[in-house]
């Protein structure tokens, strides 16, 4: 029991030396009001020391990542430049007088400046087609330093539709040339837009057929009801219906001989009729008379 009395009396005196201080709980502040300031001691934040190393090593990286750039610029210019690999050789396919070196040559000199490397042959190619006779421009690269150019020209067959320099391939396509380069000599198509091939191969059979009198057609007509007139080399001005012109000029050759007081120029000649033809002389045509009148016909 006096053990017990005297731990109680040794607990109590070291509870009794502790001091206890109240805790501060935090006040609610009231609507509106400002929230407290701060004191310096409170808002004194204690500073770390600067990476050195790490803005170091970010130099580094930027000043590698430049050199790099300015080395790939570099590179890329020289790639750029003509003088690389320039076009040493340089083959050409296809001249003429109608397609002549220099006018060639015009074309060709800015796409040569681009070097091998960077030149453009569909560019070039187009470039070449704008030359009024090339029909068609095959463009190369030879590696490592050659150029191969192949020109097709047109072929003239015949004025299209008399217009001033348009012109009828051989082939029925349709090109422009200057004026003072069309040849005198070639036959004049009248006709429907897209009707030139069937106009050239009507003109070759037309010609194949008057041959025999050493004459042939210089003008050719497709009108709109179907049928045909055509002018021929001595000046005499046929007129077709569209059923059977071939055989209708075939039996009009046959015929033709045994009237030559009527193979005039300026004549015109009516082939539609079934037993015959008319003739309109030029001379009637100057007395005033309408067309038609002072025909004479000739029976087969």
């Amino acid at each position: 029991m006096v053990s017990v009395m005297r731990d109680m009396r040794h607990w109590r005196a070291e509870n009794s030396a502790v001091v206890t201080e109240p805790v501060a709980l935090p006040r609610r502040r009231a609507p509106g009001a400002k929230a407290p300031v701060a004191s310096a001691a409170e808002a004194t934040v204690q500073r770390r020391p600067i990476p050195w190393h790490l803005y170091a090593r970010g130099l580094a990286l930027g000043l590698g990542l430049g050199v790099m750039v300015w080395g790939g610029w570099l590179g890329w210019q020289s790639l750029r430049s003509p003088s690389f690999m320039p076009i040493e050789t340089i083959h050409i396919e296809g001249l003429s007088s109608r397609v002549p070196l220099p006018e060639v040559n015009a074309v060709l000199r800015p796409y040569l400046q681009q070097g091998f490397l960077w030149m453009d042959p569909r560019a070039l190619r187009n470039a070449l087609m704008q030359l009024p006779w090339v029909a068609n421009a095959d463009v190369r690269r030879v590696w490592p330093d050659r150029l191969d150019v192949q020109l097709t020209r047109y072929r003239a067959a015949a004025r299209w539709l008399g217009g001033s320099g348009q012109l009828l391939s051989d082939r029925g396509a349709v090109f422009t040339v200057p004026e003072k380069e069309i040849p005198a000599d070639l036959p004049s198509l009248f006709g429907p837009v897209d009707s030139g091939t069937e106009l050239l191969a009507t003109l070759k059979e037309f010609d194949g057929i008057v041959s025999p009198l050493g004459i042939r057609v210089t003008a050719l007509e497709q009108v709109p009801s179907g049928g045909w007139r055509c002018i021929l080399s001595d000046g005499v001005r046929l007129v077709l219906g569209a059923k059977d012109p071939q055989g209708t000029l075939r039996r009009w050759v046959a015929v033709v001989p045994q009237l030559k007081s009527y193979l005039v120029a300026g004549a015109t000649m009516d082939l539609r009729y079934d037993n015959g033809f008319a003739v309109a002389l030029p001379g009637a045509a100057r007395s005033g008379s309408a067309q038609g009148d002072g025909t004479s016909q000739g029976e087969k």
